[in-house]
């Protein structure tokens, strides 16, 4: 008898990347300590040290983030709210595009993790930075974002738009086949509308 469970793709790369993003947490958090450490002995500031600093805290948020959003989500893991917004703020606190979370309490992580893909696909659509509002509506997930330039032309936001269909993005744009396929996982439906005039998008994701 052949015992062997097999693993759709989707499962798997999911699981790579959970595995990736834990193990390159503790050695840029070693870097981090050390910073601390070589603060404590006493060691002047300087640009390089603050350079390096910023860099370490960048790549701590950017892991954080997408191991929720790239990783793998079991039934029955929920997330804090407080994790959620240390991880938002982490990556977005300082940019030019603004978040604003209007989800209270924790967190399925399934849920979490269709919301930050939802993010990292509508930010792709404002280059020049902009504002992106995120909200739960009884069963379903909505979007919006304005910003100051709108640049929706790549295939794959066509791609998205049209039911049935992943496309095989470049490796930059793999969030939007990533949110494709969680859709699809969930049984759930996609939404996504284009203002041009206005500069802004919205999407909604119901679920059943």
């Amino acid at each position: 008898m052949d015992d062997r469970r097999d693993f759709p793709p989707s499962d798997l790369s999911q699981l790579v990347g959970s595995r990736l993003c834990h193990d390159l947490v503790n050695p840029i958090s070693a870097i981090s300590n050390g910073l601390e450490l070589l603060a404590l002995s006493g060691t002047a500031p300087s640009p390089e040290l603050e350079l390096i600093g910023d860099a370490v805290k960048d790549a701590l948020a950017r892991i954080r983030f997408f191991r929720i959003a790239f990783g793998a989500a079991r039934p029955g893991e929920t997330l804090s709210a407080r994790e959620l917004r240390e991880v938002l703020g982490g990556i977005y606190g300082a940019g030019r595009l603004e978040v604003d979370w209007q989800v209270t309490g924790d967190l399925p992580r399934r849920d979490a993790k269709l919301a930050f893909l939802m993010l990292n696909v509508a930010e792709t659509a404002f280059p020049l930075g902009g504002t992106l509002t995120i909200r739960q509506d009884g069963a379903a997930w909505k979007l919006d974002g304005t910003g100051r330039k709108l640049s929706v032309d790549d295939p794959c936001w066509q791609a998205l738009a049209t039911p049935g269909i992943v496309a095989a993005p470049p490796p930059a744009k793999v969030q939007f086949a990533l949110l494709t396929q969680e859709v699809e996982a969930r049984d759930a439906a996609l939404e996504t509308r284009i203002d041009i005039d206005a500069l802004g998008l919205s999407m909604r994701i119901d679920l059943p």
